[in-house]
């Protein structure tokens, strides 16, 4: 892991910081629940180092969705309990890529006030439209430049997976994303290559997939 190469720090200095930006279609119930506190930053130990945390969680929260969180849902700053470490914005069914288009500016605005040193991305893709969870509207073209966007911000990041149940379109996704962080980017219209899996990826057989958005505004 990049995070356990992090150079020393000087003795004295400033601690590293570190925003966990979670896009999965869930809430990150045990991430931010490790992190939140009511009165200090939380601290996350990693290799013998300490570093200040934040979580921001993106998802979906109802009544009987999964899992069940009083962190789940849009935290006011009014609230006794309330921690500026571990923010959730909850989005509405039917989210689509203008609606992570427009948290953009919010997303940049939080990293800009908490400087972090490094960034932890989780891209789980059941947010995607196509999804057996059918909630969220996301297309791959969004995923692919939401993450562009924030590898933008030029800080380290690691880019992890998460939830995804519609196994070509998700394997579709993270191919994209893993060429889109080594720089080499692929053609939405890039062909699947044949393998043994070759007939799931049907009928376009090519990386954008065939992804049935949902007719939804939001």
């Amino acid at each position: 892991m990049a995070l356990k190469r992090a150079p020393p720090r000087t003795p004295g200095g400033p601690k590293p910081r570190i925003m966990y930006i979670d896009l999965d279609l869930h809430f990150s119930d045990a991430v931010s629940q490790a992190f939140a506190s009511s009165r200090v930053p939380q601290i996350l130990v990693i290799s013998h180092l300490y570093y200040h945390s934040k979580t921001l969680s993106i998802h979906h929260a109802s009544p009987g969705f999964y899992p069940a969180s009083p962190l789940s849902a849009l935290p006011s700053p009014t609230s006794p309990t309330f921690s500026p470490y571990t923010l959730s914005l909850p989005l509405h069914p039917g989210a689509s890529t203008s609606t992570y288009t427009r948290l953009l500016p919010l997303l940049t605005a939080l990293k800009t006030t908490f400087s972090p040193t490094y960034i932890v991305l989780q891209c789980g893709v059941d947010a995607l439209a196509g999804d057996p969870c059918a909630i969220a509207n996301w297309s791959l073209e969004g995923l692919n430049d939401f993450v562009r966007s924030v590898l933008g911000w030029g800080l380290p990041t690691m880019i992890l997976g998460g939830g995804g149940y519609n196994t070509p379109n998700a394997a579709r996704a993270w191919a994209s994303l893993t060429a889109l962080a080594l720089g080499e980017p692929l053609s939405l219209d890039a062909q699947i290559p044949d393998h043994p899996l070759f007939p799931l990826y049907g009928p376009s057989f090519t990386v954008s997939g065939f992804w049935m958005l949902v007719d939804v505004k939001a």
